[in-house]
């Protein structure tokens, strides 16, 4: 029988992975980069080396439970190893060791009998470890990860020589994925990405603190993502060409080089988390400052009406150096008039305060039509209302263009050379950034596509529907500049290639602008 070899070198994704420690290990990326086998190869060393111990191998449903991970389980686990292993789906789909650890395949999903879908017994016992291949599938949940971490309360004693280990356990989640914009994604991924970059603790990811009974996330959880390509020492010669010839654009950025943010038809694939979402607190830090040494804030603001669909709200400030930071809103279904003005009130005290700028609010040019919106009130248009409901808010026509709107947002969207990124200091980076605060903004840009025809060919219209943050934001940057004519005029003004953010400006302004490049380090 051929001897079966998994390679794993100094340094690489697949080391990096097997030596994690963290309480949840999650292994995404790009396709066969290593993540089945990775996890097989660690639930078995735990298994070994943790005897007596009752562990969890999961997946959504019975056939891919038995087409893949038990399949890529039985590969690398000695057969020596086994006392007992029934393969009929009638048995116990549990492997028993010679040292008496119970290595347990489970699913998520059954069918009774009249074929409505029934929740399995995945949940009905205690374990010392849980390994879960594939938690973006479909029949998973977050209630499901939630239980899963409860059920972490195993105690067998370590009996290995590795003295990193847990002395007993080890009570370890370890999760494998593909870069797929679920729930997994919104409610675990992206917030973990987002607290690397500003440290705002989201309610789900301070969910899992809870579970924990810890008040940090550093050493709990831990994100490994790779590509196909660091995997080619454990793949056939011509997978890779495979899969290259497949894939182009951004589906091979998807599936061969693992990237979250690649999505065939996306109206926004610039759009990155990590880069564009900045913490409120910062902002408000950020705005505070500016103002105290005397620049004049430009106040931007969006809105789009809706009775039975949501309104939304965006409140923004304009820095010196072009960057529009959006850090406040509002996106709420039957949001009446008066609530709406209250509300934008209260927004504007909370970040204004002793702050004395105008705002301009534009808005969807619907509302300024008679009768728009309310056919109860002939002749008087919604935006007449805002303005007259009580020191009411005085609303501007907005470009409703859909094309040229999100031309004139990509723009700001995209980085750009000798530019500098208003918290980190780096460079390419953007104009526009989003507070990440604002989840109803981050979960419409993610998912706002372009429409296909019936032949599946892109189309050059947005898909109607979960877009209302995405209208708003058109209609706040109705009077900015595109972004390509700021460029021009600040080129004319200073060669490329010196400091334009800082022609100008006197030498007490400069000092603001280091505020957002040392804003990491403080």
């Amino acid at each position: 029988m051929t001897k079966r070899t998994f390679r794993i070198y100094e340094g690489s994704l697949q080391q990096r992975f097997q030596q994690s420690r963290a309480k949840i290990q999650i292994f995404g990326g790009g396709f066969a980069n290593g993540k089945t086998a990775n996890a097989c190869i660690k639930a078995i060393t735990l298994a070994k080396d943790y005897p007596g111990a009752n562990i969890l191998i999961a997946r959504a449903t019975y056939p891919k439970l038995n087409d893949t991970i038990r399949k890529e389980y039985e590969k690398w686990r000695p057969r020596h190893w086994s006392k007992s292993f029934p393969k009929s789906q009638n048995s116990p789909n549990t492997d028993t060791l010679i040292n008496e650890t119970e290595v347990n395949f489970r699913y998520v999903q059954q069918h009774g009998k009249s074929n409505e879908s029934t929740t399995s017994n995945l949940l009905s016992a205690t374990y010392d470890a849980i390994f879960i291949d594939q938690i973006d599938d479909p029949e998973f949940t977050f209630k499901d990860f939630l239980d899963l971490l409860g059920r972490l309360r195993g105690s067998t004693p370590y009996s290995g020589s590795d003295s990193t280990m847990p002395s007993s356990g080890p009570r370890w989640l370890v999760l494998t994925c593909n870069p797929t914009r679920n729930w997994f994604f919104k409610k675990i991924v992206r917030p973990l990405m987002s607290y690397g970059n500003t440290g705002h603790v989201t309610p789900e990811l301070q969910q899992i603190m809870d579970a924990f009974n810890t008040d940090t996330l550093d050493g709990l959880v831990e994100l490994f993502e790779g590509s196909t390509y660091e995997n080619k020492d454990n793949l056939d010669a011509d997978y890779i060409h495979l899969l290259e010839a497949m894939y182009s654009g951004q589906m091979r950025s998807r599936f061969l080089l693992g990237e979250w943010g690649a999505y065939e038809g996306l109206v926004y694939p610039m759009f990155d988390e990590t880069t564009h979402c900045i913490g409120q607190a910062w902002a408000r830090s950020y705005l505070r400052d500016l103002h105290g040494r005397g620049y004049n804030i430009e106040i931007l603001e969006g809105y789009d009406h809706g009775l039975v669909k949501p309104s939304c709200y965006l409140f923004s400030f304009v820095d010196p150096w072009g960057n529009i930071i959006v850090c406040d809103g509002f996106h709420t279904v039957e949001c009446s008039i008066e609530t709406s003005i209250e509300e934008i009130k209260r927004i504007r005290r909370s970040w204004l305060q002793s702050i004395d700028t105008p705002q301009r609010t534009f808005a969807d040019p619907a509302i300024f039509r008679r009768g728009a919106g309310d056919k109860k009130v002939v002749g008087v248009t919604v935006a007449e209302l805002f303005r007259d409901g009580g020191n009411g808010i005085k609303m501007q026509r907005g470009n409703n263009e859909i094309i040229n709107g999100i031309m004139k947002v990509q723009g700001y969207l995209l980085p750009h050379k000798n530019h500098k990124h208003p918290l980190t200091g780096d460079s390419p980076a953007p104009y526009l950034y989003i507070a990440t605060e604002l989840d109803f903004f981050v979960d419409e840009i993610v998912d706002y596509y372009w429409k296909r025809d019936p032949q599946g060919e892109t189309e050059d219209i947005p898909m109607d529907r979960n877009d209302h943050a995405m209208d708003t934001t058109k209609y706040l940057l109705s009077r900015k500049p595109r972004i390509s004519q700021m460029l021009i005029k600040a080129r004319a003004d200073a060669p490329a290639y010196m400091k334009w953010n800082e022609q100008s400006v006197p030498q007490s302004n400069r000092k603001a602008h280091r505020y957002g490049r040392s804003a990491t380090t403080a």
